[in-house]
């Protein structure tokens, strides 16, 4: 160790930029004081990070309240043989994935999104279904911050929103989707990680939408687009929580349309997108049956869910396509297994080339309660291989956000 002690540290930066995963750098870090005091320096990881993408860890579940029970959440670990098991069992193991480092009672809080090793949370306040009391979370260091709240003058645009998710009133009923917006690495300071967050409410005949940054700490309005695609029948029929994300662009299906919405939060603009040619003949009866998959080179591939079959199957249609004039072309046609088309219940994300599908507990379980389950499973897009990713006994899922990160070692707060 003699010749490796005389390096200097920006050599050692420089080796153990070139290790090929995770596990090899934290082999690398473990063998030596050197090599461990570069590799959790944060000059380093600012710079391993945008190498390294996120890996796929699992699901986060969110269910309703039962009977005698609150509504609450739970993480579900990739599990062998999958190639991420070792790490999301050690991230589930040293996050507070129960969020009970939040202000008390922690059963007022509602997860609402996840993105960039964070997580948003939201709970009532004064009896507002629409403008709510919000965290930014950090599991895994457990810190958290708190928003401040969308001014009056802002707030007075909101007229009787529809409810997005929940009902009768209730502590998880929410008449607003808030979410975060995915940032470059290169815009984050290490001593000021930003982040930006989305507010969007349903009201009659229009959208509402504001934006907090965490650089500027102030809520700023979106002007979302004048289109007859938005008039007041089509906008209450928007699920605002069932969006899709790719290249900084955000996706909605604008009900009783072919068209998406889409916010451009690289420029913190809306527009509506015109996307019946690529299905038509084809029955769409929920959002999640078309999804966006981040590609190389800052293309988009677009997956649309074919599942209303005379022939009971379940085929995926992969699209690709640069900017939205572009013309989309067909790039492949996958038919899922023919089991799976009874149990086949939508994509639940997309991460470094994989779609994640959730299905449905199997048939010949459905009379055993103790064998009844929720099945989700990773799809290479380019290899079409599928793989096991993870499960869980809770059947009814309010939402589903595939997580993906990194251990603390690797980390600096995202809070």
């Amino acid at each position: 160790m003699a010749d490796l002690a005389a390096l200097t540290d920006d050599v050692l930066a420089e080796i153990l930029l070139c290790v090929s995963s995770l596990r090899d750098l934290a082999r690398a870090s473990a063998s030596c004081s050197s090599f461990h005091r570069v590799a959790s320096s944060p000059s380093f990881l600012r710079r391993f990070r945008p190498l390294h993408a996120p890996p796929p860890l699992g699901v986060f579940c969110c269910y309703p309240a039962g009977r005698g029970s609150t509504a609450g959440s739970q993480f579900h670990a990739a599990l062998p043989p999958h190639s991420s098991a070792p790490l999301a069992r050690a991230v589930a193991h040293s996050a507070d994935f129960s969020f009970a480092f939040l202000p008390r009672p922690a059963t007022d809080w509602l997860v609402r999104d996840s993105r960039d090793g964070r997580f948003l949370l939201d709970r009532a306040r004064d009896g507002s279904t629409a403008f709510t009391e919000v965290a930014i979370c950090d599991p895994l260091f457990r810190r958290y911050l708190r928003l401040p709240p969308i001014p009056d003058d802002l707030a007075a645009s909101v007229e009787n929103p529809y409810v997005q998710r929940g009902g009768d009133g209730d502590l998880q009923s929410r008449s607003s989707e808030i979410f975060l917006a995915s940032r470059s690495d290169d815009s984050v300071s290490e001593e000021d990680p930003a982040f930006t967050v989305i507010w969007m409410a349903c009201c009659r005949g229009k959208l509402v939408a504001f934006f907090y940054s965490s650089e500027s700490q102030q809520w700023r309005v979106l002007s979302p687009p004048e289109h007859y695609a938005l008039s007041t029948r089509r906008v209450m029929g928007v699920r605002l929580g069932q969006r899709n994300h790719a290249h900084g662009c955000f996706y909605w299906m604008v009900a009783l349309t072919h068209r998406w919405l889409v916010l451009d939060t690289r420029k913190m603009e809306f527009s509506i997108i015109d996307i019946s040619a690529v299905l038509s003949g084809r029955a769409m009866m929920f959002s999640n049956q078309i999804t966006t998959v981040e590609s190389s080179g800052g293309r988009t591939t677009v997956v649309v869910s074919d599942v209303f079959r005379p022939d009971k199957r379940c085929v995926l249609y992969f699209y690709g396509f640069m900017y939205f004039t572009d013309r989309w072309q067909l790039q492949n046609r996958v038919t899922l297994p023919e089991e799976w088309g009874y149990r086949f219940r939508g994509i639940i994300g997309a991460a470094e080339g994989y779609l994640f599908i959730k299905l449905e507990h199997p048939k010949e379980n459905l009379n055993d309660q103790s064998e009844q389950h929720v099945e989700y499973f990773s799809l290479d897009v380019k290899t079409m291989q599928l793989e096991s990713f993870c499960r869980t006994a809770l059947l009814t899922v309010t939402e589903a956000y595939l997580y993906c990160g990194f251990p603390a070692s690797l980390l600096l707060p995202s809070v």
